[in-house]
């Protein structure tokens, strides 16, 4: 809004300008997240905000809810150089809402870590990912802001008539249409489902980040091109007018990403928690639904599709084979996925912090591969 305030004011087409406000929003999230991040690094661990223990109940890890602090910071930068419309007030209001849930959780641990402190919870009743809030609410939560906004964007945005764009497949050759209810239940789903992946994925310093990041410039770069009928007509996607307001909104969340891995790179100084992963993961789901790249969302994030799919896969399976033979069995060492590469390369480094850097970085490969085949497929093979 100050951006358009300021074209508004002076005529300079500058401030009306994509990539100009673009590199605002990605430029201005890095600046804020590197000038409070130290300042609110200091206050959480005033607050003892952590939710871990070392062998004698005393907290060692760094504090959560880092992520909180990014989502503040993204939601400031997008109003004020963003413009308002259909897209990104949905995107806004999701991220706004999924942080919330997520913020709840994190201190709901923070608060049974204290209780074990105060000897009112024993140690071994304490579940670090288990002990927010129920998983059930958790879940409620997450599909009803989801429906709400999906609503929303289906009555108030009129480019999202349930067309979805497939891998390979030139729009005007064929596309996927969803009848109304259809294609808000599908919304409604990829906002939840997403949302709970990233979660999953946040388990290593800087694990999550790069997938969120890798996911920001697909995301974005999709939404500038639909939004331009010009460059949408030579690459062949839907032109969607107003869509390229997602594009500085991306960079924002992209700049406090980068931001926010000059304190999580291994060794971490604060980790995101919830109140990031979460928002985060909702604020994708949306926003490739809205660029109508839904189905490319497996393959842009296919990391954190894999962190989520090894735990559904585990528990099932757990379930299905107790229940058939009295003992049950499980596909992966452990779930998610980065801890079964934790337990089975066990051993085969000089220590745990380096064997950690190997599988996280070498998911971040995965990720930047997974970017680079999704542009050439969505941009090139058409």
């Amino acid at each position: 809004m100050l951006c358009h305030w300021l074209y508004q004011t002076t005529n300079i087409d500058l401030f009306d300008g994509r990539l100009f406000r673009a590199g605002v929003a990605a430029m201005l999230s890095i600046i804020l997240v590197l000038f409070f991040m130290p300042k609110y690094i200091r206050f959480l661990q005033r607050l003892d905000a952590t939710s871990d223990f070392d062998k004698d109940g005393k907290t060692k890890s760094p504090p959560i809810m880092g992520g909180l602090l990014l989502v503040i910071v993204v939601e400031i930068v997008s109003l004020l150089v963003c413009q308002m419309n259909g897209y990104t007030i949905s995107t806004l209001v999701i991220l706004a809402l999924f942080s919330a849930v997520g913020a709840t959780d994190d201190m709901a641990k923070v608060r049974a870590k204290r209780l074990v402190n105060q000897g009112k919870l024993k140690a071994a009743e304490y579940m670090d990912k288990a002990d927010g809030i129920s998983s059930s609410l958790r879940l409620f939560l997450y599909f009803l802001f989801s429906f709400v906004v999906a609503v929303f964007c289906y009555k108030f945005i009129p480019e999202l008539k349930g067309d979805l764009t497939i891998p390979f497949c030139p729009i005007d050759v064929f596309q996927i249409h969803l009848p109304n209810w259809i294609f808000v239940a599908f919304m409604t789903f990829v906002i939840a489902a997403s949302a709970n992946g990233t979660n999953f994925t946040d388990g290593l310093d800087s694990l999550v980040s790069v997938p969120i990041l890798t996911s920001m410039v697909f995301v974005g770069l999709v939404a500038y091109v639909s939004g331009n009928f010009i460059f949408s007509q030579y690459l062949s996607v839907p032109y969607l007018p107003g869509c390229d307001e997602l594009f500085p909104l991306a960079t924002a969340i992209a700049g406090a990403l980068l931001a926010y891995l000059w304190f999580n790179s291994p060794p971490a100084e604060i980790y995101m928690g919830d109140a990031g992963s979460v928002g985060f993961g909702a604020a994708i789901g949306i926003m490739f639904i809205l660029v109508q790249a839904g189905l490319f969302l497996p393959i842009v994030c296919i990391i954190i599709i894999a962190e989520a799919c090894s735990v559904l896969m585990q528990i099932t399976w757990f379930k299905i084979t107790k229940r058939t033979t009295g003992t049950g069995k499980r596909i992966f060492l452990c779930a998610p996925l980065h801890h079964h590469y934790q337990k089975k390369w066990d051993g085969r480094f000089p220590s745990k912090p380096l064997m950690n850097s190997k599988i996280v970085w070498r998911m971040h490969l995965v990720s930047i591969f997974a970017l680079i085949f999704s542009m050439v497929v969505f941009f090139g093979i058409r």
